[in-house]
């Protein structure tokens, strides 16, 4: 009888409601009990008596997942309704037992065991998995190489303790195989889980139940495979699974569960090291262990050399795909502010230009923004508080903005704004917006750095090709013109349109502000 329950991973932390603290010891309170009775009922039941147990205890864990996600609104559901599959799996392969215990047999068949339980072990790595990359997503890649290493480590584990053990017993391949891949699989989890659990707070209830679901399932597959399971010995590895099911479904049960399955927002993430060496020596370890019996003059343990590298060189890849993006990300992006540099800028807008030129409807606009007062900030209050002011202008002027408009840092105090489908009243009053944002006081270490913003805009109606570098320069001509502008007292100039450029503008043209924010809005 094999059998599991495990798994899963935290998130950030953060204090709790009384109400949210009262169920939680709620969820404590209930897994306790449940616990309790049920080690008592392997005690004193026979064989049927702690099957039926092991059923129980799954359809339990399920329910409580699928009350846990409604009751307290997790958004992200996916990797939980993995669990909940892997456990109707596991239920399958549980009630396969009970049939062969009501029935006389010695074990049920395996196309009712084997399938059903690889099926679960799975789902269950999927689901730690995705919830892994929402928990940690700057250090996604860190937590991919931890669980690479939990697979490597799994190798000596099983080529130097359960192997051999379970060779003298006379164990077939099948039982090989499932084995080996309950190891394997359990083992990443818990890589991938210790990494996490170096910076969870939040969710951290969960996660330590998520330990405990896995240590059970680890100790129960060591128990059934590596002692005497006969006698009295014989219900501990089927306790050990069903207060796994019981601690999983806790996990899912807790209030804490919100935290751990929300996935966490940052502006702009560093660029993940490869580290080839650490790699590299993991997955040198596996065909080390595979291939040692045969330098001994033993065979060599072919399921170990096939099955873990089918569940590591896939994790690799995706730690290299990671990687991939992470340098497109950092090659087209401003690493202080996450906004998209000067390059994917123009990328941007020749594709919007040529698609203007061609008939797209709409006008086209730039809006050049430059902060007023950064340089003394930054020699006032050091470059951290500049670097501050910087990521709370791109913040601010991505609020300010349309969805659809690209907003981008082309080096130091300077901000760009493309915009589709903009005319002349969406343009100004998009750049009124972005100024009035850009003046609120930004906190730093309690005191209050104030900066303000010089705002030039230009529209383009004429529909024929033209370089990006000209809406700039001509962007930035209005820009310089408004700090003039500024320095005398007149604001607000109507953004200069690329076929007028002939014509001076330095009157203020009267918009109805209701019209522009409609504009806009729409």
């Amino acid at each position: 009888m094999r059998r599991l329950g495990n798994l899963l991973i935290g998130r950030d932390a953060t204090s709790y409601r009384p109400a949210e603290t009262r169920a939680g010891r709620t969820v404590s309170v209930g897994f306790a009990v449940l616990a309790v009775g049920f080690a008592l009922g392997y005690v004193t039941g026979g064989v049927s008596v702690r099957t039926s147990l092991m059923l129980l205890s799954g359809m339990i864990a399920a329910v409580s997942i699928a009350a846990g996600l409604r009751r307290h609104r997790v958004t992200d559901q996916r990797p939980w309704v993995l669990v909940i599959l892997a456990l109707l799996l596991l239920t399958v392969s549980n009630a396969a037992w009970l049939y062969a215990a009501l029935a006389g047999l010695v074990r049920p068949p395996d196309l009712l065991v084997v399938p059903p339980q690889l099926g679960g072990y799975v789902f269950m790595l999927a689901a730690s998995l995705l919830i892994v990359l929402r928990h940690a997503p700057r250090d996604a890649s860190g937590t991919i190489d931890a669980a690479v290493w939990g697979i490597a480590l799994a190798a000596p584990v099983w080529e130097f303790a359960f192997r051999p053990h379970m060779l003298r017993a006379g164990m077939g391949t099948a039982g090989l195989f499932l084995v080996l891949t309950q190891l394997l699989v359990l083992l990443g989890i818990c890589g991938a889980l210790l990494r996490v659990a170096r910076t969870s707070e939040a969710g951290r209830a969960c996660l330590n139940y998520l330990f405990a679901s896995l240590g059970c399932t680890i100790l129960g597959i060591g128990l059934i495979n590596m002692g005497p399971v006969t006698g009295d010995n014989a219900s501990l590895p089927a306790l050990s699974f069903a207060i796994g099911y019981l601690a999983l479904g806790a996990a899912g049960l807790h209030p804490s569960v919100k935290q751990l399955s929300e996935p966490a927002a940052n502006l702009a993430p560093p660029t993940p090291k490869l580290q080839l060496g650490v790699l590299g020596t993991a997955l040198l370890l596996i065909p080390l262990c595979g291939a040692l019996g045969q330098l001994l003059g033993q065979p060599a343990d072919g399921l170990l050399l096939t099955i873990a590298p089918l569940l590591s060189i896939p994790l690799v890849l995706v730690r290299i795909s990671r990687l991939k993006h992470a340098l497109i990300y950092q090659a087209t992006h401003d690493e202080l502010t996450g906004l998209v540099n000067r390059r994917q800028l123009f990328t941007e807008m020749q594709k919007a230009i040529a698609a203007h030129a061609g008939g797209a409807p709409g006008d086209l606009a730039l809006i050049y923004c430059d902060l007023n007062g950064f340089k003394p900030v930054n020699d006032e209050y050091g470059h951290e508080a500049g670097d501050a002011v910087l990521r709370a202008t791109a913040r601010r002027i991505t609020e300010a903005v349309r969805t659809g408009d690209v907003v981008a840092r082309i080096g130091g105090d300077e901000f760009l704004i493309f915009c589709v489908d903009a005319d002349d009243a969406t343009a100004r009053a998009l750049g009124d917006r972005i100024a009035r944002s850009i003046a609120m006081p930004v906190p730093w270490g309690g005191s209050e750095l104030v900066v303000t913003a010089a705002v030039g805009a230009v529209t383009r109606t004429e529909r024929r090709i033209v370089a990006p570098d000209e809406l700039l320069a001509a962007a930035d001509e209005r820009m310089y013109a408004d700090k003039r502008a500024s320095a005398q007292g007149r604001q607000n100039l109507r953004p200069e349109r690329l076929d007028e450029r002939h014509q001076v503008l330095p009157h203020v043209v009267q918009v109805d502000p209701v019209e522009a924010e409609s504009r806009i809005a729409s």
